[in-house]
């Protein structure tokens, strides 16, 4: 049918242009015009089909007053699409176009690019084209379309979706220790306790000393318990040494009386650890603090003359004489004579198994904390995410739950409902770098790629690593060395083989493969490479796997102009059914 409709049209044209000598280029178009393209098939690169040809028009073929118009058309399931037209014409015509030498062989080329749609995978490449001599327009004559391209591989447009998440951190410690102190402080030069100095009798310091007792008595479990001394550095190095430590021994004393009378009255043993017992000598830095912090009038004077001085007994005399000149030195160095008492506990929690307990069975139990650390106890996403969900209800205003739980719905691929979990997170925590991230990768998964690149880049002024993210936007992009730096330091991923692939870098990818974690995207991926070195082998074994991972594959596959030479190979053929 098709050689009787060329031969009508053959035949209609000779009618036509016999008298005018363009019968021939109608007859000879087959043999006169040849057209090679590019790539065939065609490529998708960022988005975009290039569709770049280059015609060749024999010597003595082209007619002098003949005129033809060729118009690339890519013809697919659901539509077809025109692209720019390119006019030839003879040495005796006018106006634009490619001037055709008729005795001489003429190389022309021409391209443009059309936006990528679902179904142009299976698409055909035409070349329309039209024929008239100058001036009688009216009497143009179609010549036989010419296929030149079979479908477009869009093998750069299938990135796996393994983007780099953010999970908001839980703020939960498994072990938490609170500490209390209290100071004793001593007279000048003594290291016995008097509790009738002025400091002592502080209301304030008082209701810490008495503050150890009410928290030895909650029964915690304690961790350390600490005792220092000091000296005030005014009067000879080695007696301050010495004091300080007699200072230290006389606050372990008391230390010592306070847990045995606290066994009597409890009547029972409190377990603790060893006391750590340090005599620190004399607090000259504590005493530049206060002085530096006070009102003194020449506090700048006095710091300036006991810094200027080298030696520390000269030091010291210099801050005992500027005692006698300034009375407010000493009030100063009183609270320097001291010894601290320091005594940490370990808070109680509930295990890790109460916690995993409560947050399935009786969530309003937990703290926000602890309802968020409860998800990281578990593996499974569905208990995951209803752990987030309630703490959504319990907890409105705080945005981890949200967000988290936008992380898991991306990570199920309920895209809808991550987009809403997300939003809210970003209307209680703007600009929350974690929260930003994840609605990136919700715009990269909705192929919104330029509000995917706002968000990634907000992310990242917050500092969130998005650089394997940026590099999956980069490859979507058709931007594949930017792809490559943003990848730099990742390995073993589908989509830095792909990036590799892209370049034009079969071994890499390849190497990346080889390591990557299996998934069916890898080995689809793996088969593409066996096709592009003619391994069928390679080829059927990873495609075999591919749609045992994920059935759907099938019907890609079999629109794939990756495999286009494998279409009629019963292998081939029986897989993809």
């Amino acid at each position: 049918m098709k050689n009787l409709k060329l031969l009508a049209v053959l035949l209609i044209s000779a009618i036509l242009f016999g008298s005018c000598g363009l019968n021939k280029m109608i007859k000879d178009y087959g043999d006169g015009v040849s057209f090679t393209p590019e790539t065939n098939p065609l490529e998708n690169h960022g988005g975009s089909v290039a569709v770049n040809v280059d015609g060749s028009i024999s010597e003595k073929y082209f007619h002098p007053r003949a005129k033809v118009e060729i118009t690339p058309v890519l013809v697919y399931e659901g539509g077809e699409k025109e692209l720019n037209t390119v006019y030839l014409r003879g040495e005796k015509t006018t106006g634009d176009g490619v001037l055709v030498n008729k005795n001489a062989t003429t190389n022309f080329s021409f391209g443009d690019e059309v936006d990528f749609e679902e179904g142009m995978e299976a698409s055909e490449l035409f070349l329309r084209a039209r024929i008239y001599r100058e001036g009688k327009e009216d009497q143009v004559v179609n010549l036989p379309e010419a296929k030149i391209a079979d479908g477009v591989i869009n093998t750069s447009q299938r990135i796996e979706h393994d983007y780099d998440l953010a999970l908001s951190a839980h703020g939960y410690e498994k072990e938490t220790t609170v500490s209390v102190d209290a100071n004793i402080y001593f007279d000048y030069m003594r290291s016995n306790v008097n509790w009738r100095l002025p400091l002592n009798r502080d209301s304030e310091n008082a209701a810490k000393i008495e503050g150890l007792a009410d928290f030895i008595k909650r029964g915690w479990v304690i961790k350390s318990i600490e005792v220092n001394a000091w000296a005030s550095p005014e009067g000879e190095v080695a007696y301050n040494e010495k004091l300080s430590e007699d200072r230290a021994e006389a606050t372990r004393k008391y230390v010592d009386g306070l847990f045995t009378r606290l066994e009597r009255e409890l009547k029972t043993t409190i377990e603790r650890p060893e006391l750590t017992v340090v005599a620190k000598g004399e607090d000259f830095d504590g005493f530049m603090t206060v002085l530096n912090s006070s009102d003194i009038r020449d506090k700048q004077a006095i710091s300036n003359i006991i810094n200027s001085q080298l030696e520390p007994a000269e030091r010291e005399r210099r801050i005992k004489d500027m005692t006698i000149i300034y009375a407010e030195i000493e009030k100063l160095l009183e609270p320097l004579r001291r010894g601290e008492i320091v005594i940490t506990c370990f808070e109680p929690k509930k295990t890790d198994e109460e916690i995993a307990t409560l947050s399935t069975s009786n969530p309003s139990e937990l703290d926000v904390k602890e309802l968020l650390y409860a998800a990281s106890l578990t593996e499974n996403v569905d208990t995951r995410l209803a752990i987030y969900k309630s703490a959504q209800q319990l907890f409105p205003q705080d945005f981890r739950g949200f967000n988290n739980a936008g992380y898991i719905n991306i990570e199920m691929e309920n895209i809808d409902e991550a987009a809403k979990d997300l939003e809210k997170a970003n209307q209680l925590a703007p600009n929350n770098g974690c929260v930003l991230n994840n609605l990136g990768v919700v715009a990269a998964w909705e192929s919104d790629m330029e509000n995917a690149q706002s968000y990634f880049e907000a992310a990242q002024g917050q500092g969130i690593n998005v650089n394997y993210n940026v590099g999956a936007l980069m490859i979507l992009k058709g931007d594949y060395p930017a792809a490559l730096s943003s990848f730099a330091g990742r390995t073993c991923t589908h989509n830095v083989a792909l990036a590799h692939l892209m370049a034009g870098n079969e071994d890499a990818a390849m190497n990346n493969l080889e390591c990557a974690e299996e998934t069916a995207h890898v080995a689809y991926l793996k088969a593409v490479i066996g096709a592009r070195k003619g391994n069928n082998t390679m080829v059927f074994d990873n495609l075999r796997r591919a749609v045992q991972l994920n059935p759907e594959l099938k019907e890609v596959a079999t629109k794939d102009r990756e495999f286009i030479k494998l279409f009629q190979v019963a292998e081939f053929q029986e897989m993809t059914r």
